[in-house]
């Protein structure tokens, strides 16, 4: 019973998001970490090496990914440029501690008056420091949390808030499989931008991984959005009403990662809502797919990650994780 104590708790939690809508800030939060992250479909349940992953979801934090760093880096839509950084450390018996940091900058905006008049030119920047803590009490069970602290900037207005991360994680060494359940955002803003207090972005998801007993594949379903049902647009391309099928698929996505225990991974990730929602009548634009790549040479690891938005605009994300412990010479 002990050992579903955490489980027990996340879900109770569950009942009091599942109430909040209306509108939200600071939504850069629920950005893919990292390349990978992106690839296999904003996944949460990914437990391995790879230490971006704890940022999101504290729960996946393990001894394999012990004093490594990562740098991420994307140029996002419209000019805006997007950064992260990870790192994780193994405290023993079962106690793991990991550090997080991103930026948006969206770059220079022109200032104008309600007749369109330019008059120079302000920026705006949102950013997060987060440190993150997990305890994997049982060879199966791992319970995490992170706390981030977010400051923004839209030209003179200033805010900050205070936001922390949930999670619980299920995983069975000899089946290579793995499954998670994760609160995101729940937080506080404590200093408004001009009086009005604004909703935290939270979401609630859950995800498993599976590497295949006979096939060098490991694939990954996530649900997303659990706190609300309805996250579609009403009607679709067509004009017509949505149906509850199409309500109910939104909220999937889903990844594949071939050679996920190798040096070089290939990855295809597949977003149900964002293929639906973006794709343009009668053109063949491929939204909603991501696919990628990594490559592993001595201490270094190299990831690539094309993701498919619109015919107009895409991204290409690119990440770099050095293994601190293989640097100095340790081997693991």
């Amino acid at each position: 019973m002990k050992k579903n104590i955490p489980l027990i708790v996340l879900l109770m939690l569950s009942c009091r998001l599942l109430a909040q809508d209306g509108t939200t800030v600071y939504n850069f939060l629920n950005l893919p970490f990292s390349p990978r992250q992106a690839a296999l479909g904003d996944a949460v349940s990914v437990r391995d090496y790879d230490q971006n992953f704890a940022a999101t979801n504290p729960a996946l934090l393990n001894l394999d990914m012990d004093n490594r760093i990562s740098i991420n880096y994307t140029k996002y839509l419209a000019g805006v440029s997007y950064g992260t950084i990870a790192y994780a450390k193994d405290l023993r018996e079962g106690h793991l501690l990991s550090f997080n940091a991103r930026y948006l900058d969206y770059g220079t905006i022109p200032r104008t008056d309600e007749f369109g008049n330019v008059n120079g030119n302000f920026s705006s920047m949102d950013t997060t420091l987060g440190l993150g803590y997990a305890y994997q009490f049982s060879d199966d069970w791992t319970i995490g949390a992170n706390i981030n602290i977010i400051t923004s900037k839209i030209d003179t207005y200033n805010s900050m808030a205070l936001t922390g991360n949930l999670g619980v994680t299920y995983y069975r060494k000899d089946r290579k499989e793995s499954f998670s359940f994760v609160f995101r955002n729940l937080g506080y803003q404590f200093r408004t931008y001009n009086g009005t207090r604004e909703n935290m972005p939270v979401k609630v998801d859950a995800g498993y991984t599976r590497i295949l007993p006979d096939f060098p594949v490991a694939l990954t379903i996530t649900a997303h959005d659990l706190q609300k049902w309805n996250i579609s647009s009403k009607y679709n391309e067509n004009g017509q009403k949505n149906r509850w099928t199409k309500t109910l698929a939104d909220h999937f996505s889903f990844g594949a990662e071939l050679f996920p225990e190798n040096t070089f991974n290939v990855r295809l990730g597949y977003n149900i809502k964002r293929g639906s929602e973006l794709t343009i009548e009668d053109q063949r634009s491929f939204t909603g797919l991501s696919f990628g790549f990594g490559i592993r040479i001595s201490y270094f690891k190299f990831d690539y990650t094309h993701a498919r938005y619109h015919n107009s605009s895409n991204l290409n994300q690119i990440g770099l994780t050095m293994d601190l412990i293989q640097l100095s010479g340790n081997r693991r």
